[in-house]
């Protein structure tokens, strides 16, 4: 197979290391990619090649955005997308429910995540266990309606019908506390979410299970207490294997009703109880789906304010819907308020509504926020930084270190952080955050494709799961670009542009210009005008590679568009 070598191309003349006013340093940048219906992935296409490509574009994107983190959708419809001893693959991957003779998905995505230092949370669908549209799953033998019809319960809402597990039996929480404690301590996951972890509404057949272990509570109490026993035995049975596991929830955006914040509510009508899931310390998040704008009733500003100052010390993500046109008219706003109030950040739903969009306020990287009750852990810094330029590509060139010892924390080593510095002496901080690389390498490529200054500074920490980082950092290598000495100084070129040409690597157009644009290149020779390059050109001093031979004579011709042209003799 022939080996293919990626490069990160450091524009940093496009790059921007300042911190927009407020924007914190450590917060969540979470997008849910939604696989039921396949309304984010996988395409309608039995094929693994393009169901991995489209997942892998899918991610470069959330990279490309400066997201951190991905709640990847992974039960559904009591169905998985993963190797499970409890519920059959999803029918997505080859078209036939139960297949497993095709490749993991969720450890793709694992793989896809980490090496794009990203966080992946796996989204769990709980109880609806089926959506009455889904006609192939109804009648199928492998399916748990057919395998345990006494745990299911009909719910027919709004002339819409679904099928739910009754957590009222202790039988069914053990199940799916199996189930998800299986997935989370088989994969290499960062963290598990819940969803659709509560009751469909009030009116809710399951007077045999309360019947049976309701004893003496009424049954809205005993209600809230089934989904309680259920996420107190799903963090007892993770965190006794995995402690720096972060578990977290979804749950509806209204906890109880308030002026402004009037709705469907998450503790009365739905048996939700997410506050003292929190309080008890049985998660370590909420991401409450706070799914309105501004205006109106309900309010989003005055539900994320209430679940904030009800986070009982841990973290709060705001959950925003931007599938709705009115509510992504506010995004930057929505972004701006959860700095303001300092929570853990925010997440989008989902992929697909959010792909357009310019996320101006993350125009740095971000570790997502921290949760320091986990107990982490600091690791060792990576030594023996080292710079080489890659032989026959004078713009780019190879960074190569030593892996650090182990600290034998649960915490372990999962990625390294590359900060591009000002000056040998100064310490790396988050304005100079450049790239997140997975901890399995030890060594990147970089180009720089415009360079625009003599020297660049580059150092390595090393990171864990939890992002915690070194203390200390690697040694600093200096990157020097010698042909920028040639234009150290010079602050008007626009009008007389020159060419530099060197024993070894592509000849280099020098020039400074007042705005973007792109250029195109000519070569007038002997009377002929020949095409030989075009290019983007940057506000500011520009160096652009020529991929062809200069003659000693004739003339270079830039061509800027709009009658502008700019010649340079030979």
């Amino acid at each position: 197979m022939k080996k293919i070598l990626i490069y990160f191309l450091l524009i940093l003349s496009a790059i921007s290391f300042s911190v927009i006013k407020g924007q914190t340093e450590r917060e969540t940048r979470a997008v849910w990619v939604a696989t039921n219906f396949r309304l984010d992935w996988p395409p309608a296409r039995y094929d693994e090649t393009i169901q991995k490509e489209a997942l892998a574009n899918i991610f470069d994107d959330i990279k490309k955005k400066n997201f951190n983190t991905v709640y990847f959708q992974v039960r559904f419809n009591a169905t998985v997308l993963f190797r499970s001893t409890y519920e059959p693959l999803s029918f997505y991957i080859t078209g036939k429910l139960g297949d497993t003779t095709g490749y993991d998905p969720l450890q793709y995505a694992i793989e896809l995540a980490h090496k794009r230092g990203l966080e992946l949370h796996a989204w769990v669908n709980i109880l609806k266990c089926l959506d009455g549209t889904e006609k192939n799953l109804i009648d199928n033998p492998l399916h748990i309606t057919k395998i345990h019809p006494d745990w299911i319960v009909k719910d027919t809402r709004d002339g819409a019908v679904s099928y739910w597990l009754d957590p009222g039996l202790p039988e069914v929480r053990h199940y799916l506390s199996g189930l998800i404690s299986e997935m989370a301590l088989n994969y290499d996951i960062d963290g598990v979410q819940y969803d659709y972890l509560r009751y469909p509404g009030k009116n809710f057949d399951d007077d045999f299970s309360y019947s049976v272990h309701g004893k003496d509570l009424n049954r809205d109490e005993w209600r809230r207490n089934n989904l309680t026993e259920l996420v107190k035995e799903l963090s007892e049975k993770i965190k006794a294997e995995k402690p720096t596991m972060k578990l977290g929830a979804a749950p509806i955006g209204i906890y109880r009703n308030m002026q402004y914040a009037k709705g469907l509510e998450g503790f009365n009508d739905v048996y939700q109880d997410s506050r003292e899931w929190l309080k008890l310390k049985y998660i370590d998040y909420v991401v409450p789906q706070i799914y309105w704008t501004f205006e109106g009733n309900p309010r989003f500003d005055v539900l994320a304010k209430d679940w904030n100052s009800n986070s009982f010390g841990r973290s709060v993500i705001l959950g925003i819907a931007a599938y709705k046109p009115d509510v992504y008219s506010e995004l930057d706003k929505m972004i701006q308020l959860s700095r303001n109030i300092n929570t853990g950040g925010v997440a989008f739903f989902r992929y697909s509504n959010i792909k357009n969009y310019d996320f101006d306020l993350f125009p740095n990287k971000a570790f997502p926020a921290v949760m320091a009750w986990l107990d982490g852990s600091k690791p060792n810094p990576p030594s023996g930084l080292i710079c080489q330029f890659i032989e026959g590509k004078q713009d780019f060139f190879n960074l190569s270190w030593k892996q650090p010892a182990e600290t034998g924390s649960d915490d372990s080593l999962r990625y390294f952080s590359l900060y591009s510095i000002k000056s040998p002496v100064d310490k790396p901080t988050n304005e100079d955050l450049f790239e997140i690389i997975s901890s399995s390498k030890n060594s990147v490529s970089l180009g720089i494709r415009r360079p625009r200054k003599v020297s660049y500074f580059f150092t390595l920490k090393s990171v864990t799961k939890l992002w915690n980082e070194s203390l200390g950092n690697s040694n600093v290598v200096k990157v020097t670009f010698p042909e920028m000495i040639a234009l150290s100084g010079i602050d008007e070129l626009s009008s007389q542009p020159f060419i530099l040409k060197e024993k070894e690597g592509s000849p280099k157009i020098l020039l400074f210009s007042e705005a973007e644009g792109h250029i195109t290149i000519y070569l007038k020779d002997r009377g002929t005008v020949k095409k030989i390059g075009e290019s983007g050109v940057e506000a500011g001093k520009n160096v652009i590679s020529v991929n062809y031979i200069i003659p000693d004579s004739g003339e270079l011709l830039l061509n800027f568009g709009k009658g502008k042209e700019v010649k340079i003799t030979l």
